[in-house]
């Protein structure tokens, strides 16, 4: 059995590298020419933590995962509100998460890869032709590829669900007029003034997260309301002292509208959608990563019982009915947390505010860390 998938993110290479392990041989096309060294710093927990654990990778991952002391709440001035310690966090959900860079994630599903996965760099998919018994992809070096399956798991501006849905903006939903920033840098003074432990501010229709990266790097994520694209490293910079010192480590960063993927149909005859390519929960949420990687799990558990090709289409039945429920749960647990991220009203952010500051009482800190589930919600 042949499948091609499209998409080197975490959800490609989940499914690659577990399809392989099953005998499958798979060809990964990615239009990046490498693996991208930016991402954001994100908390691993949930579904793909279980998935990953069967998968044998939290080893890996484990070295590769950032470790902090606390969440420090600071103000526009600098000054410390409110802590939360992150052991109470860990507790929370018995120990089962990491905080980690998304490209290290990638990083270690990489270098578990087994044979049987070819990695196809700086191409993508150009068109897509399913005939009921095989699907070809023409990719945009001139090579035709046939197989039983093809899986579009290419992000939220996937190819190919542009190329055998339709447009993006048909599937792409805006969250309430956010935009996001993140970034890794570098900033020794920072860094070292961060001392092992995040850095959070929240104001109106602003939050800004700074961690520590080593002995010299940081890495920042900002959600903004009704800024554009050009505006947000202007607006980081006016949230007060954070915000300005924050800016200087800016280098290439990520920026991105928060969006939600909503499509009606995940499947058409051999093509399959995947992760952020059909739905995402958008970066609030913080299960991206998680979902991508148990959402493999669970496409390649049902193309498990594929003894021949006339299989595949009802293993891709199968994965949608059971997969498709547990991602709208999370996509309406995202848009709900909207307002935690960048309160839109004077109430909703002394309310936010006095949460914080009640974490001072111990079973009001452990409520907050049980909400939290980590320490950042970008996935």
């Amino acid at each position: 059995m042949h499948a091609i998938v499209s998409g080197a993110g975490v959800a490609g290479l989940a499914l690659a590298g577990r399809l392989a392990l099953d005998g499958w041989s798979v060809d990964v096309v990615e239009r990046a020419p490498a693996p991208r060294a930016s991402g954001y710093l994100i908390d691993f927990f949930g579904p793909g933590y279980d998935a990953a654990e069967r998968l044998g990778l939290l080893p890996a991952l484990r070295e590769r995962a950032e470790s902090y002391g606390e969440l420090r709440s600071v103000d526009a001035a600098g000054r410390v509100r409110a802590r939360l310690p992150i052991a109470l966090v860990e507790r929370a959900v018995a120990g089962r998460y990491l905080t980690i860079l998304r490209p290290q994630i990638v990083d270690a599903l990489l270098a578990a890869m087994p044979e049987g996965v070819r990695m196809r760099w700086g191409v993508q998919v150009e068109t897509v032709h399913d005939d009921g018994a095989r699907v070809t992809a023409l990719l945009s070096d001139g090579e035709r590829l046939e197989a039983d399956l093809l899986v579009g798991a290419d992000g939220v501006r996937s190819r190919v669900r542009q190329l055998a849905w339709g447009p993006h903006d048909d599937f792409l939903r805006p969250v309430a007029d956010l935009l996001a920033v993140a970034w890794i840098g570098d900033d020794a003074e920072l860094s070292a003034d961060l001392g092992g432990r995040v850095a959070m501010q929240v104001e109106l229709d602003r939050q800004l997260v700074v961690a520590p990266l080593g002995e010299t790097g940081v890495t920042g994520f900002a959600v903004l309301r009704g800024v554009g694209r050009a505006g947000g490293r202007g607006a980081i910079a006016r949230m007060g002292v954070l915000g300005r010192r924050a800016v200087r480590s800016i280098r290439e960063p990520y920026v991105d509208d928060v969006a939600q993927t909503v499509v009606p149909q995940w499947v058409r005859g051999r093509i399959a959608l995947l992760g952020d390519a059909c739905g995402a929960v958008s970066l609030l949420a913080g299960q991206g990563a998680s979902l991508a990687m148990a959402g493999a799990e669970r496409l390649a558990d049902e193309l498990a019982f594929a003894a021949h090709p006339s299989d595949v289409v009802a293993g891709l039945a199968a994965y949608e009915r059971d997969w498709r429920p547990v991602v709208e749960r999370e996509q309406a647990r995202g848009r709900r947390t909207a307002s935690a991220f960048a309160p839109h009203t004077r109430l909703e952010l002394e309310a936010q505010r006095a949460m914080w500051l009640a974490t001072a009482i111990p079973g009001v800190a452990h409520l907050v860390a049980r909400a939290a589930g980590g320490v950042t919600k970008s996935a």
